[in-house]
């Protein structure tokens, strides 16, 4: 017994929490590579020892009075939506945010990296190989003539892609001071590969998008990157827009929801059907008059989380644009940039485990959390 005291006195336990969450990270992108989701049982097994691994990190971690006067504000209203809309993204991101004090974002992109690349070779593989199911089936194209596409053991073709683009993003962003015209073929070389296989003409669009993001970055004089800082009022206020304005029988209006697969027609049916409200709104209400998923973040964040929490949000996140742009992280807002146009066409921007970069709203309360020298870089 003495000896269980004498090793509780001197360990390190704030080292000891940080591994609990780099722990806790990695299991959950660990499930979201493999494209688990919570009704999977082994999601919900898995679930159990990262929430185990986040309560070690908030134990073990000294928090300031300001600190814990906003992760109870977080807290709160994690809760409140999870309560109400029946859906915990905004808890996990708030949770995870909160668990970030200490901790070194680049660790966590490498961590993401390794898991991702692993996850995503087995996955494809073991598909080719008849190990897991390839997911043939056939999808009209352009021309709307059938043609054979691929899920690789995912739900649909969309997520396979997806699952390429974010692992090859994170590659990007992890070797970003390396990035040539050699980078640029063979990750080309890739995307173009699964867009043949998935024909997915969303991720496919926002690949080449990211690229022209990361080629404007580099050679651009540093006042002109400032227009990064615009791209998520940009994508929100165009979203609103569409929304409120949407008319099938217009000729541009026909040709953008036909580009987008009906997202403007879905979003505009919830709109007029059911306008818009201050405070969140339970799922039974869209479920009454369904039209369809709303895949785009930012409409989905103002009808079903309310105006309130709406402009709650987006004001975190402008203040983190502004906040990056003046300490001159300039990957980070290009990256960030490349996942509002995202949002413009899919709802999984909200989750930290697919778009790491919306963590990047903790160095709003952690401003080291891009030190190079934290405590999870020299554990």
């Amino acid at each position: 017994m003495e000896k269980i005291k004498t090793i509780l006195r001197t360990s390190d336990w704030e080292k000891v929490g940080i591994a609990a969450f780099y722990g806790y990270f990695a299991i959950n992108i660990l499930m979201k590579a493999f494209a688990y989701d919570h009704g999977d049982d082994i999601y919900k097994f898995f679930f159990i020892f990262a929430m185990t691994f986040w309560a070690i990190k908030v134990v073990t971690t000294k928090y300031t009075i300001r600190e814990t006067a906003w992760i109870a504000v977080l807290l709160g209203i994690g809760l409140m939506l999870s309560v109400i809309t029946k859906q915990n993204t905004w808890l996990l991101l708030f949770m995870t945010i909160i668990a970030m004090k200490n901790c070194s974002f680049r660790q966590m992109i490498q961590i993401a990296v390794y898991l991702r690349v692993f996850c995503l070779f087995v996955l494809v593989l073991g598909s080719a190989f008849g190990v897991f199911d390839i997911g043939f089936k056939t999808t009209p194209d352009t021309n709307y003539v059938e043609i054979p596409v691929y899920s690789f053991a995912m739900n649909e073709p969309n997520t396979a892609f997806l699952a390429v683009f974010l692992t090859i993003l994170l590659l990007l962003y992890y070797n970003y001071e390396k990035l040539n015209l050699w980078w640029f073929i063979g990750t080309s070389v890739v995307a173009l590969i699964f867009y043949e296989l998935t024909f997915c003409r969303t991720g496919i669009a926002v690949f080449f998008f990211t690229w022209a993001l990361i080629i404007f970055e580099k050679i651009a004089k540093d006042r002109y990157k400032v227009i990064f800082t615009l791209s998520v009022p940009a994508g929100a206020i165009f979203s609103l827009l569409v929304m409120i304005f949407y008319d099938g029988g217009n000729s541009f209006m026909h040709l953008l929801n036909h580009l987008v697969s009906g997202r403007s027609y879905i979003m505009s049916s919830y709109y007029k059907a059911q306008g818009v409200s201050l405070f969140p709104r339970v799922q039974e209400l869209f479920y009454g008059e369904y039209y369809g998923l709303i895949d785009n973040t930012y409409m989905y964040v103002f009808l079903y989380c309310g105006g309130l929490v709406a402009v709650f949000f987006f004001v975190l996140v402008q203040k983190t644009l502004m906040r990056l742009y003046r300490e001159g992280h300039y990957k980070e807002l290009a990256m960030i940039t490349a996942f509002a146009l995202y949002g413009v066409l899919e709802q999984f921007v909200m989750n930290g485990f697919m778009n790491p970069f919306i963590l990047l709203c903790g160095i709003l309360l952690y401003p080291d959390i891009l030190d190079q020298n934290t405590a999870g870089i020299e554990k």
